[in-house]
């Protein structure tokens, strides 16, 4: 049995906003909370971070899936070459950062360190920006189709 929404049009969408933002809090707050995890409890330890990670990929899987499948990318960004390039540019250094922290505190060795940055750096670029690319065609063909979709239920 479905039940009547309550809500007026002003209160729904103050709903929505608050669902978006506790959605994306959960996002980050899961990434964090694994690094800090990762940082204390070393990362060969990766049953220390199993749970937030399971729920971090669902979270992750479900919000690509569901916006590819509506034909959305983004607000503000293009799925364009230059945009994966920078996204993945920044992604690349974010994570390598973390990385080689993460290998300094371990081996206590600089060199290590930054070593670990080059390879992990070269490696979580071009998954990012395979993955992008990959990405923006599924989206740029979805959003043709429901383009083409929209336009012959209007004639």
């Amino acid at each position: 049995m479905k039940k009547k929404n309550k809500l007026d049009e002003m209160q729904e969408q103050k709903l929505l906003r608050i669902e978006h933002n506790g959605c994306w809090f959960a996002f980050w707050a899961l990434i964090a909370a694994m690094l800090i995890q990762m940082a204390v409890f070393g990362v060969t330890e990766f049953r220390t971070i199993l749970g937030e990670w399971i729920v971090f990929m669902a979270l992750s899987v479900y919000l690509g899936i569901a916006c590819l499948k509506n034909g959305i990318w983004d607000r503000r960004l293009e799925p364009n070459r230059k945009t994966n390039l920078a996204v993945s540019l920044i992604a690349a250094a974010a994570f390598s950062a973390v990385w080689s922290v993460i290998s300094y505190i371990r081996w206590g060795d600089l060199y290590t360190a930054v070593l670990t940055f080059g390879m992990m750096a070269v490696f979580f670029f071009v998954l990012c920006f395979a993955g992008l690319t990959i990405a923006a065609k599924m989206y740029q063909r979805r959003f043709e189709k429901l383009e083409q979709d929209s336009g012959d239920e209007e004639n």
